[in-house]
């Protein structure tokens, strides 16, 4: 009898010490993960709707997403546009970020393209693109108008970029990464990603 209960003693300390290092490791977890999630439309910027609506057209399956990280709010509306899936991010005030499309490798030049796949392979052991994107930036020298526009006739300008979102293994440590490359396929940033919840895989 003695022997049942230090035995049922022991259990319950090792089911507890279990259950504090369970909780410790979800909210460490949670704390980790890049949150973005649906939202209602009367949830996303009144000057994001605004600048959606006077800039686009012929839009189909627009979905609004949240995003909140450990640095800022982003706003993104995705849809699709004449055979293509879009991503239009705004700041937290509604602002214009950026605009992108979905894109394969036959989409973009045969040099550029080497120029990235070349850096991806020297900087990972192994590494698998899970998608790529043609992004059209804010910048100083065109108006918000003119960098939508150039978006949606699928414009190869000079001061456009290649976004691949990408899992990649260095000191055998796997991870998702985006790296942003500029049109001539020279490296801008890779940045680590943080675990994307369900919400985020896009259409």
């Amino acid at each position: 009898m003695k022997q049942n209960v230090l035995d049922m003693m022991k259990y319950k300390s090792v089911l507890f010490l279990f259950l504090v290092f369970a909780t410790c490791a979800v909210s460490f977890a949670q704390d980790k993960i890049e949150r973005q999630h649906r939202i209602k439309k009367s949830q996303f910027p009144a000057e994001a709707i605004q600048t959606l609506t006077e800039n686009s057209s012929d839009i189909k399956r627009l979905k609004f997403y949240q995003e909140i990280d450990t640095t800022q709010k982003i706003y993104t509306a995705k849809f699709k546009k004449s055979r293509l899936f879009y991503e239009m991010d705004f700041d937290k005030n509604g602002a214009f970020s950026s605009a992108a499309f979905a894109i394969k490798q036959v989409d973009i030049p045969e040099d550029s393209f080497q120029k990235m796949a070349n850096y991806l392979s020297q900087t990972f052991e192994k590494v698998k693109t899970r998608k790529m994107f043609q992004l059209y930036h804010t910048n100083s020298e065109e108006s918000v108008e003119t960098i939508i526009k150039n978006s949606f006739q699928n414009l190869m300008v000079p001061n456009m970029y290649y976004e691949f979102i990408v899992r990649g293994f260095k000191n055998s440590k796997k991870a998702d990464y985006e790296v942003l490359f500029d049109a001539d396929g020279k490296l801008v940033r890779l940045k680590e990603s943080l675990p994307a919840n369900y919400d985020r895989v896009l259409y």
